[in-house]
């Protein structure tokens, strides 16, 4: 599980959680709070605090759980369970209720984030009213008072805005966090979405729109360039291991030794990941040539294991244009692709 600031989910609880391998994280978190509570969890008998929860001071794990035992919790926790089970009875009327008096009597809670987001999925169920959900989350006291719910609802209201398919509007909002990210899974994420809601706006559907913002570079023309683009994009979150889509993998897998993947994105700006394969153990070299041949950026992979390998490929600061890059293999050449910077 990677969580990042603003994105832990406040009720997981009941949840058998192992590992048989153990060799990495199960948790993973991001942000600068602690406390954030996972307690009511069974962990197994091969949990190892110092290494399945990263960072091991970050978190609440007592008391653990044990199937057959219940937990009566706080009145906000209380009420927000309520509101599930009314809305797992299929009275989404009194869930989004519910939902909302969390929110208006517990706001200092976790349980009225959780609250706020799930207002945005019940809806469709409790009304189909997103024009009326987003003025909700722009105007409701008990959320402007409280700087926490502010931010979040702030994003849920742009979840509204693609429900509407105000695509000038959501698109915009995208841009503005890539543009002015509070960190930088802020901005890959959005980066995320907003190729997301492009896609939407073209097959979702709806009725499309020829809208496109100032980043029409993350509007792509078929859902697996998407995917792959996507895959590119979490690579880059701290602490990830490159877990990549099928789509991906295929195309990976079906290289020959010493052969070069199209670079991640394609056209690009900023930067593009580069995927090379080798079957067995060798000395990798990857070059960036410009296109008089002039070679401008050298990466001495040196002894490189078997299997798939990548380096990221930073462009700030050159033109835009066409650009080669190529794969030394025990110093033989094996492979050159051509890539473009926008």
């Amino acid at each position: 599980m990677y969580i990042t600031k603003g994105s832990f989910p406040h009720i997981i609880r009941y949840n058998k959680i192992y590992d048989n391998d153990n060799t990495f994280c199960w948790v993973r978190y991001t942000g600068s709070e602690e406390g954030l509570n996972i307690h009511y969890n069974n962990w197994g008998s091969n949990y190892v605090p110092t290494s399945n929860l990263c960072p091991t001071g970050a978190y609440i794990i007592e008391p653990i759980w044990n199937p057959g035992d219940n937990d009566d919790g706080s009145d906000a926790e209380a009420m927000f369970n309520n509101a599930s089970n009314l809305a797992q009875q299929e009275d989404y009327s009194g869930a989004k209720t519910t939902y909302q008096l969390v929110i208006t009597q517990y706001p200092n809670t976790k349980f009225a984030q959780a609250a706020l987001k799930e207002l945005v999925n019940l809806e469709k169920y409790a009304g189909n009213n997103y024009s009326s959900l987003k003025t909700y989350y722009e105007t409701e006291p008990a959320v402007q008072n409280n700087p926490e719910l502010v931010k979040l609802a702030d994003f849920l209201a742009n979840r509204c805005n693609i429900k509407l398919a105000n695509w000038p509007d959501a698109i915009s909002w995208f841009e503005n966090v890539i543009q002015n990210p509070e960190s930088i899974e802020d901005s890959i994420f959005a980066i995320i979405d907003l190729s997301y809601t492009y896609w939407l706006m073209e097959n979702g559907g709806q009725k499309s729109s020829s809208y496109v913002g100032s980043m029409s570079q993350y509007k792509f023309t078929d859902y697996t360039t998407f995917e792959d683009n996507r895959d590119y994009l979490l690579s880059l979150l701290p602490g990830d291991d490159l877990n990549l889509s099928e789509s991906m993998k295929q195309k990976v897998n079906a290289l020959d030794d010493g052969e070069l993947l199209q670079n991640v994105p394609n056209p690009f700006s900023g930067t593009t990941r580069i995927f090379y394969k080798l079957t067995n153990d060798a000395i990798v070299t990857v070059n960036i040539f410009d296109y008089t041949g002039k070679q401008i950026k050298t990466y001495k992979e040196g002894e490189t294991s078997g299997g798939v390998h990548s380096v990221v490929f930073d462009a700030k600061g050159l033109t835009s244009g066409m650009y080669f890059y190529s794969i030394d293999v025990n110093g033989v050449r094996s492979d050159t692709k051509k890539m473009i910077i926008e």
